[in-house]
């Protein structure tokens, strides 16, 4: 049995990507419905309290693609399901930043479909996965690890998973730190994730998302003085300043301030931009909200 923490998260959102996200902007955002419809009397059922996100980050200093269970969060630490139990399943062809193609992508869904079904959902919940260093890794939390590793090494018999090298192993995990520690998304990751909602609402009215364009943004404070000195910081920074509404309704960030400033909304750009708002505002003990958009079409 290994010990916990078996991976560890660089939480530096200042260090930027390199890896072409267009595989994941979108289309990795489905709620993994592939494992829901199944027939198998095992699979995992649908829940109120499943809530899959996507988001990109750095695991053991490498670049990786998290996709993760929030609504696990709910529940967690479940009593009952102390043991971390996962599947490793090595890449046949990882790119230069240690990810899949599209259609090794593909492939892998289908290994992840033949493992998350085989699992009984009354002793093993699937939290999440990564991407990452030429590996697509599978975690979950059971009461049985010995089980699953028996049903895990019979899905990676199917088709396809011919030819895949892959690890099974387990750890003492009461307190689901995996989970919270390294699967769960920090602060910066909420507002990437919260990015990508925004980026997809605008591409699908048809935006172009790279042409620059007004984008308005919405920050909070707990008093006039630290909105005054934000809004300074701020406007150095290329900002305008266009509201500032006190709120009454609201008792701990009462004092807003609204800014725009011409930017493109592609995800590395609106990424960088936020994340500059972001640690701003906690400089000044602020809140980042968010921001918005206009649709822009070619």
């Amino acid at each position: 049995m290994t010990l916990v923490p078996l991976r560890t998260r660089k939480r530096n959102h200042k260090r930027s990507l390199n890896l072409d996200r267009e595989q994941y902007k979108f289309s990795e955002l489905r709620p993994l419905e592939r494992n829901r419809m199944s027939d198998s009397p095992n699979a995992t059922p649908v829940t109120d309290d499943d809530h899959w996100e996507i988001y990109v980050t750095f695991v053991d200093d490498k670049p990786a693609v998290i996709l993760v269970d929030l609504g696990a969060a709910e529940t967690a630490p479940v009593p009952v399901k102390t043991s971390l139990v996962w599947l490793w399943v090595h890449l046949k062809d990882p790119d230069d930043e240690g990810f899949p193609s599209e259609d090794e992508d593909l492939v892998l869904n289908e290994i992840e479909d033949a493992v998350t079904e085989s699992v009984n959902a009354e002793t093993t919940k699937y939290v999440g996965r990564i991407t990452s260093d030429g590996r697509r890794e599978f975690y979950f939390y059971t009461d049985n690890p010995q089980g699953f590793r028996e049903v895990a090494t019979v899905a990676m018999t199917t088709s396809a998973a011919t030819g895949y090298q892959f690890e099974l192993d387990d750890a003492d995990d009461p307190e689901w730190r995996h989970y919270q520690d390294v699967l769960y998304p920090s602060p910066e990751d909420f507002q990437q994730i919260h990015n990508q909602h925004v980026i997809s609402q605008l591409y699908q009215a048809g935006d172009s998302l790279t042409e620059p364009r007004p984008v308005d943004h919405f920050v909070n404070f707990p008093s006039p003085e630290t909105r005054e000195a934000f809004a300074k910081a701020a406007v150095a920074l290329g900002f305008e300043e266009v509201s500032r509404p006190d709120r009454t309704d609201e008792t701990s960030f009462p004092f807003a301030l609204g800014l725009l400033r011409v930017d493109s909304v592609d995800a590395e750009t609106i990424d960088r931009v936020t994340f500059e708002l972001f640690e701003l505002a906690q400089e000044h003990q602020g809140e980042y909200e968010g921001w918005g958009s206009k649709v822009v079409k070619k």
